[in-house]
């Protein structure tokens, strides 16, 4: 028995290292994004951590060996998505084929119960609270452990009762700290992301008070000035060419400033009820010519039924920056759709565009100072002001996006309090 508890606990050991030695390689300490980490390589590392698992495995009867091969699979169906599940499944049954005996059954019949769960849990699995997944977890490797020692039971008259004892114990454990240890990596990941945003985010905004009167007032004088000059009668046309470069650049300048300003003072001055049909159609109004321009349909659709409370300057912001980007993503043609919906959770406006698309580092880092994918005509500061002014107005954004295939945009917002009374 010794020897069992053995060598379980030095399967843990290899399961424990493989993760902080991935760890390690996702967050490097000057760069988060320097190591991509796909469901491909969650896949390989996966079934990589199988192989040594049974590798390590313990004989306790004739055809039955016991592993904890089950944690790196629950751990790749958890993160991976349907198709790493499959394939995990796939590979479980596999792994077990060389080692022969009536265990071959045994890891089918599990592989495919499992495969079975994991798909039909997987859409919702993340979105439970932290305590709640890790029960689930826990009790998804007890009953796996439960179910291994039933059906050999009946089938094949397997009695060994104490080494079924320690196994369990042992995986049950194992599962719960591995998952725990898991989820603080990964809760941390996103935080130091976060942490990253926000320490950015502090530094446009201190940028932003520096720079409001000792740029802007100037800027306003100069503007003025050659607005003069260029109305002036007797200013030659060549000179009036250049003074309306110049009255243009200077309100590019003076566009740029205001954008910094919205982090100075990121809250809604006023919050009023808006309606999103208005709001959007204004929207429209000011972007189609440059829509049609471009060879750009824009579509909508309303099915919301009440307002929602926000700075309708700010909002009418937060639309023309997104719609913006979509258009300028969608270089030969396409179609901007802009549409509401709502649900117990509040209103939801989707700005989709059948553009050029994001990857998910690209999705990532949306948000960020001076991020841009438009090159040396993006500042980098239109989505940053679209995260600070939703959530300024307590809404989320939501980026869901894929290379060539186009990019949808989704704001959350909660209802208007007064219109449920």
């Amino acid at each position: 028995m010794s020897e069992l508890f053995q060598g379980l606990l030095i399967n843990l050991l290899f399961i424990l290292l493989s993760i902080l030695l991935l760890n390690l390689l996702i967050l490097a300490k000057h760069n988060i994004y320097t190591y991509r980490f796909g469901k491909l390589h969650l896949f390989l590392m996966s079934s990589l951590l199988m192989i040594v698992s049974i590798l390590l495995s313990v004989k306790v009867d004739e055809g039955f060996v016991y592993d904890l091969r089950f944690i790196p699979f629950l751990l790749g169906c958890i993160y991976g998505g349907r198709p790493v599940i499959l394939g995990l499944a796939s590979v479980m049954i596999l792994i077990r084929l060389p080692f022969g005996g009536n265990g071959i059954l045994v890891t089918t019949i599990l592989a495919v119960i499992y495969t079975v769960v994991m798909i039909y849990m997987y859409p919702n699995l993340l979105k439970k609270p932290l305590y709640n997944r890790l029960l689930l977890f826990t009790f998804l490797s007890f009953l796996y452990s439960v179910i291994g020692f039933l059906i050999p039971s009946i089938l094949f008259d397997f009695d060994q009762t104490f080494s079924y004892f320690i196994y369990v114990m042992v995986l049950t454990a194992s599962t719960f700290f591995v998952c725990y240890l898991c989820e603080v990596l990964r809760t941390f990941h996103l935080l130091q992301m976060e942490s990253i945003k926000f320490e950015k985010m502090e530094t446009v905004s201190h940028l932003a008070a520096s720079i409001s009167h000792e740029v802007r007032n100037p800027l306003t004088v100069v503007r003025g000035f050659l607005q003069l000059v260029h109305e002036h009668s007797d200013t030659p046309e060549d000179c009036k060419t250049y003074t309306s470069l110049a009255i243009a650049e200077a309100d590019r300048a003076s566009e740029i400033i205001n954008e910094y300003l919205t982090f100075a003072r990121p809250h809604p001055e006023v919050e009023l009820p808006l309606e999103l049909e208005q709001e959007i159609q204004k929207c429209v109004e000011i972007i189609r010519p440059l829509a049609n321009k471009q060879g750009i349909t824009i579509e909508t659709a309303f099915l919301h039924n009440h307002p929602i409370t926000g700075d309708p300057h700010k909002f009418q912001q937060i639309l023309l920056n997104i719609s913006k980007n979509g258009i300028d993503a969608m270089k030969s043609g396409g179609i901007l759709f802009l549409f509401t919906k709502e649900d117990e959770n509040g209103v939801h406006l989707s700005i989709t565009d059948t553009g050029i698309g994001m990857t998910s580092e690209q999705v990532a880092r949306l948000g960020e100072p001076f991020f841009s994918l438009k090159g040396n005509k993006g500042t980098g500061l239109g989505m940053m002001v679209v995260y600070r002014i939703v959530e300024s107005m307590r809404g989320t954004v939501h980026v869901n996006s894929k290379p060539m295939k186009g990019t949808r945009i989704t704001l959350s917002f909660p209802i208007e309090e007064t219109s449920n009374t």
